[in-house]
């Protein structure tokens, strides 16, 4: 509290008597801005939570080693368990010494203090977490098969199946992202265009806003009998579908940045001579980008919902047709691969779009918190 009070008053009073300034106005009120963020909030290394995370990952690479695998397992999957275990603990072994060097950098002195600090106050957790998960995930199916297989397989397994699957796997992934990308596209440019005209034409808006409402939640599963007739090809019919579920959230919240516009800004753009599609340009969209962004980011995940449904239906690729393939074998270690790569593309995806969203709108910093 007295930290916060002597900033507040050398923020209001930085020319007292007797006092020198401390620099130019905007170096002195970045570094303020740096002390009170710190003091709201601290970066706090816990040890408890940083031993108990390394001692997760020493005590995954010693269950996957030393204890002898359950005599349930199949022939095969104990062969390929076998087969991925060295470098299970490798790794494990690997990220347990990292994080003790990280937290080593922590307690010195230096200019790598700073960074480590702060990896150790907000990843410690999910070191921890990821350690345990490991852990319990290895003992219940490998070690005790209490989570029986073939249903649930062990790390290993995923591991060995993400190697040997790595050529169609890397092709299905090609294929989808392909799909996902022109699909994407295409929604996100008529999402644009329908939010605008019926956010800035009171016309199309009494016209198309009640259509929209009625069409747009209908699942883009229900559009495949549809698709299958009007489409030529199945891959059209695969972009319609996913352009469809990102069409509806970009019109919503398009049309909706644009009706929240003040009409202040307008009235500033007109009295400068501002007409026309300038104001929409130049004045609408720029305002409306917070929502358009919040839009985007539900298409984002309607899009990966129907790009794995979109390839189950004449699309020989992908990581949706990858999926139903394994599945229909029985071969759930490939099954699991596969939605382990598809995880984290869609996080890839996402993070992605967060980076853009955050350089687009770095005028609104501080504003809004994601």
């Amino acid at each position: 509290m007295a930290d916060t009070t002597r900033l507040a008053g050398a923020v209001s009073s930085p020319h007292r008597a007797g006092a020198a300034p401390v620099g130019p106005a905007p170096e002195r009120q970045t570094r303020i801005h740096a002390a009170l963020e710190r003091i709201a909030n601290p970066e706090r290394v816990y040890p408890v939570t940083v031993g108990a995370g390394i001692a997760a990952w020493l005590a995954f690479a010693a269950v996957a080693k030393l204890v002898p695998n359950t005599v349930d397992l199949p022939m095969a999957a104990e062969g390929s368990i076998d087969e991925t275990t060295g470098f299970v603990v490798v790794v494990a072994l690997a990220i347990a010494a990292a994080w003790a060097a990280v937290w080593a950098l922590g307690t010195a002195r230096g200019p790598a203090r700073a960074w480590a600090v702060r990896h150790l106050t907000h990843d410690a957790k999910w070191v921890l977490g990821a350690g345990i998960w490991l852990l319990f995930w290895e003992f219940s199916t490998a070690k005790t098969s209490l989570l029986a297989p073939p249903y649930f397989d062990a790390p290993q397994q995923i591991l060995t199946s993400l190697w040997q699957e790595r050529g169609i796997l890397a092709e299905s992934l090609g294929a989808s992202l392909l799909l996902l990308a022109v699909g994407f596209a295409v929604g996100l440019i008529a999402g644009l265009i329908t939010g605008v005209t019926i956010g800035w034409f009171q016309a199309a808006n009494y016209w198309v806003h009640p259509i929209l409402i009625f069409i747009g939640p209908v699942p883009s599963l229900a559009w495949v009998p549809i698709v299958f007739v009007l489409f030529p090809s199945t891959y059209a019919g695969a972009v319609f579908m996913i352009a469809l579920s990102v069409w509806f959230p970009i019109t919503v919240l398009t049309r909706a940045g644009i009706l929240s516009v003040p009409r202040s800004y307008y009235d500033v753009a007109q009295t400068l001579g501002a007409r026309g599609w300038f104001l929409v340009a130049r004045v609408s969209l720029p305002a409306a980008l917070p929502s358009i962004f919040t839009g985007a980011f539900m298409a984002l995940s309607a899009a990966f919902v129907s790009l794995t449904v979109a390839e189950n239906f004449g699309v020989n690729a992908g990581l949706g047709w990858y999926l139903t393939y394994m599945k229909g074998f029985g071969n759930y270690p490939g099954l699991y691969a596969g939605i382990v790569v598809l995880v984290v593309v869609c996080g890839a995806a996402l993070t992605l779009l967060f980076r853009v969203r955050n350089y687009v709108l770095r005028w609104e910093k501080e504003l809004t918190r994601w």
